[in-house]
């Protein structure tokens, strides 16, 4: 790499050189990247966009000098030279073969040298090559365009990223927020990587529902065009290097012709898997099912409903190439040959483009078969439309056997996982009195007062998690919740918006700093104030015992907050209340992973929740998997209960829908890092010092003479992930995309709100519509229920002080709830984090 670099920029010094050099796309991402960490937007606009119009060229060029070079060395023709073959002298028309195939290597080199260079300087790591794949540039882009005050291109950037990630909570945020801006046009959210072919097709599906079926036949037309067109670059762009899959290039070993047909068995799976790739569209996680048949199927009845005869029977014959048994197109077409005269019928036919392009699949297919008999290349057929006989019927009854004895052993494991269930149902039962009695302490010292530990990590199923009880009393926790209804400011932290999470829901919340203001100006009893500040000073203290740390906490971020439910918007509710997410790192559900790197918080360590009160419905806090679905712990919130947990990858949470009441509770984010100490928390503690008040000396004298020096644990690492860290914003500006993180600034209020209760590990329940509803006729999404099956799940007991709280719980499975509400987040008084 770093010769590459070099070889870069001696080239940018010549100006012969620098006038024809493309600069590689990666090297243009990484200078954008770091233009973001500074602030500079121009720079991040002009590199990133750059980046993004470079990689295209690449790609455009080496799919263009590949069918350039493929026009002029066609195989065919015998090239001059070589003279009359020579009977039984094989290696004369070898040699003619391999010419060709030497001289097309040799104009695709220079093609490909003339207009991008030398070939290294356009190696790419497959690192760089997935962030373009998730459209990460756009990320960067819509808070650069945000900055400047670029709002269409902002929209367009958000629109384009989220696409492609449609579960990233805080792109939906930001695009809740861009909809409601003045100035902001529908238009504005388009998709800059749009596919032509598939863009035309959506179109043409659109028009077809509205049954403009003159307009969709237009765009369907336009739309088949524009796929063979994308089919030949994809077809040439399978013509590169050899991909080793896996196994290392230094001990593959193979004579000149298994090396051919190692690569040239790889390419023809490539382009076979092109029906694929342009059947996929942004968003969707399953590509559209007999894509390019559907065209004309489409294309027939709307040319029917436009009583364009002719062309509704030349596209029915068409589809029958795929289908030639489909018996409803069989119908269609004696209709269509009764109307238009069966005569003139007879002399139309298929599309000759459809025919030759059928033909080379399936000479394709037919090769990839003998590879997969031959040599034990493996080929799965992307197409339904394929004939049975092309697979030879050795395969075919080997495919069938392996599919019944599939069928067979998927029903005598699930049979097995029944008596499994069984036993394990009986052994809980019996040793759930133990269960009980045991709960087994992880942590340092002895925790002061009537405080207990209820559950550890292990009966929550996981890693760094407590469930403490008796941490405040109940007069602490209602004088807390009165100064919450007194103090609190709807939308707190999310530029006044009273339902930030959920539609379903109203959101308040206080910092310490502002209950201490207005405690100064005596609009609430400063006492109360004074008690926010020490009760979350001593969860702090706890957090340092249990979890044996043997350097301090720093607070991160401290709110008093509550949620209410909105009676007349319950029915039929879906959502979660606060949406699954990691605190320190990016959460990306669908590839279990968890990306620690800005726009999360990356300085957060340790979270703690402190609950007020318990008479609500609903709002339970919840563990779960990476996936965002799999619960493995749920807790019911009661006064004086503390949920602790490691801030990292290992803790993804989220709270369920608030059904009832309100539900108040003190959120705390702490981090090791002194350089993020919350500064409107020293603030805080400075008034507070001035009004010389005594700070909750008792606590103080307990903690100096009961907690020991405990010795040092290791805390697990966070790793990357893309979607957790989810309701910091600025103001004004979206969730999670800002970039200038400020130390002790953490709006995202009310994220790690959430609490919960021991589940057992099942598979996930049932499904449900999404939230982004017919905002495009082509935007289907489906978001997970909140169904559990039917095993029994521990919850945590409501009383504190009961032993069946250390119960331990079987790990089960359950979906997750999750809907689309408007949660475009700001964050507190023009402070940021990401």
């Amino acid at each position: 790499m770093e010769s590459r670099y070099a070889l870069l920029l001696s080239c940018l010094l010549l100006p012969v050189c620098a006038s024809h050099l493309l600069e590689p796309f990666d090297f243009l991402f990484d200078t954008a990247v770091e233009a973001y960490y500074k602030g500079d937007w121009l720079t991040v606009i002009l590199n990133m966009e750059k980046a993004l119009r470079n990689k295209a060229t690449v790609r455009s060029v080496k799919a263009q000098c590949r069918l350039g070079c493929d026009n002029q060395t066609a195989f065919g023709d015998r090239l001059s030279g070589l003279g009359a073959s020579v009977p039984g002298a094989g290696s004369v028309e070898d040699l003619g073969f391999f010419q060709k195939i030497l001289k097309r290597a040799d104009c695709v080199n220079s093609c490909e040298a003339e207009k991008l260079g030398t070939p290294t300087v356009h190696w790419v790591t497959a690192e760089v090559e997935l962030e373009f794949k998730k459209r990460t540039p756009y990320n960067y882009l819509q808070v650069a365009y945000f900055k400047i005050n670029k709002m269409d291109k902002a929209v367009a950037a958000a629109h384009t990223f989220s696409l492609a990630n449609p579960d990233h909570m805080e792109m939906k945020q930001n695009l809740d927020y861009y909809r409601m801006m003045a100035g902001v046009e529908p238009e504005d959210f388009k998709d800059l990587e749009a596919q032509l072919h598939m863009a035309e097709f959506l179109l043409g599906k659109s028009y077809y529902s509205d049954d403009s079926f003159g307009l969709a036949a237009d765009h369907f037309e336009t739309a088949v065009d524009e796929y063979f067109t994308a089919d030949k670059e994809c077809r040439a762009l399978c013509e590169g290097s050899y991909n080793y899959d896996g196994y290392n290039y230094m001990e593959y070993s193979a004579d000149l012709f298994q090396t051919m047909t190692d690569h040239y068995m790889q390419v023809l799976n490539c382009k076979q898997h092109c029906a694929v790739e342009l059947a996929l569209t942004a968003g969707k996680d399953k590509p559209f099912e007999d894509f390019l048949p559907s065209h004309f199927n489409y294309l027939q009845f709307s040319y029917h409903n436009s009583e364009k005869y002719e062309r509704a029977v030349e596209c029915a014959r068409t589809f029958l190439l795929f289908h030639p048994g489909d018996e409803v197109m069989n119908q269609n077409l004696a209709y269509y040959s009764a109307m238009l005269g069966e005569d003139k019928a007879r002399a139309i036919t298929a599309r000759q483009v459809v025919k030759l392009h059928i033909q080379q699949s399936i000479l394709e297919k037919e090769l990839l078969y003998f590879g997969y008999e031959a040599f034990g290349i493996t080929f799965v057929d992307p197409d339904t439309w394929t004939p049975e006989d092309v697979m030879p019927k050795k395969l075919r009854d080997k495919q069938k056997a392996e599919r019944e004895t599939t069928a067979r052993i998927t029903e005598e494991i699930g049979n097995l996982m029944k008596e499994i269930e069984t036993l394990v149902e009986e052994k809980k039962k019996d040793s759930s009195d133990m269960a009980m009695i045991l709960a087994p302490q992880e942590g340092g010292a002895p925790l002061p007062g009537d405080i207990k530990v209820t559950m550890t990590a292990n009966q929550l199923n996981g890693s760094q998690r407590v469930l403490l009880d008796g941490v405040i009393s109940e007069d602490e926790c209602r004088e807390l919740q009165r100064l919450s209804n007194a103090a609190a400011g709807k939308g707190d932290g999310y530029r006044g918006r009273p339902s930030p999470h959920s539609p379903s829901e109203t959101f308040q919340g206080v910092t310490v700093l502002k209950a201490v203001k207005l405690g100064q100006e005596g609009t609430v009893p400063l006492k109360s104030a004074r008690l926010f500040f020490d009760i979350s000073e001593k969860v702090k203290k706890m957090l340092e015992s249990y979890f044996r740390l043997e350097v301090p906490l720093y607070f991160s971020y401290s709110h008093l907050v509550c949620r209410s439910a909105i009676s007349e918007k319950q029915e039929d509710r879906e959502d979660l209340s606060h949406p699954v997410h990691v605190d320190n790192c990016l959460l990306v559900s669908e590839l279990n992973e968890c990306i620690k790197e800005p726009p999360a918080y990356t300085h957060r360590d340790y979270s703690a929740i402190l609950y007020l009160n318990g008479d609500f419905e609903g709002g339970e806090f919840i563990f779960t998997e990476l996936d965002a679905k799999t619960v493995t712990a749920e807790v019911r919130p009661q006064c004086g209960r503390v949920v602790g947990f490691g801030a990292g990858r290992e803790n993804p949470h989220g709270v369920r829908a608030v059904t009832g009441g309100q539900r108040c509770a003190v959120a705390l984010w702490f981090t090791l890092d002194p350089a993020h100490e919350e500064k409107e928390r020293i603030h805080a503690q400075e008034m507070l010092n001035m009004f010389s008040t005594p700070v909750n000396a008792e606590f103080i004298k307990k903690e100096a003479n009961g907690v020991s020096e405990p010795p040092p644990t290791t805390a697990e690492p966070a790793i990357q992930a893309d979607l957790g860290k989810t309701e910091g914003t600025q103001d004004g500006v979206p969730a999670s995309q800002m970039p200038d993180a400020a130390a002790g600034d953490e709006a995202d209020a009310t994220k790690n709100q959430a609490e919960a209760q021991p589940v057992g590990k099942t598979k996930p329940g049932a499904k449900v519509k999404g939230a982004a509803k017919a905002k495009a006729k082509t935007a289907d999404k489906v978001i997970p229920a909140a169904k559990k099956d039917g095993k029994q799940t521990v919850k945590t007991q409501s009383k504190q002080g009961v032993k069946k709280d250390a119960k331990p719980a079987t790990k089960k499975t359950m979906k997750v709830t999750k809907k689309d509400s408007k949660k475009a987040s700001d964050s507190q008084s023009g402070k940021e984090e990401l």
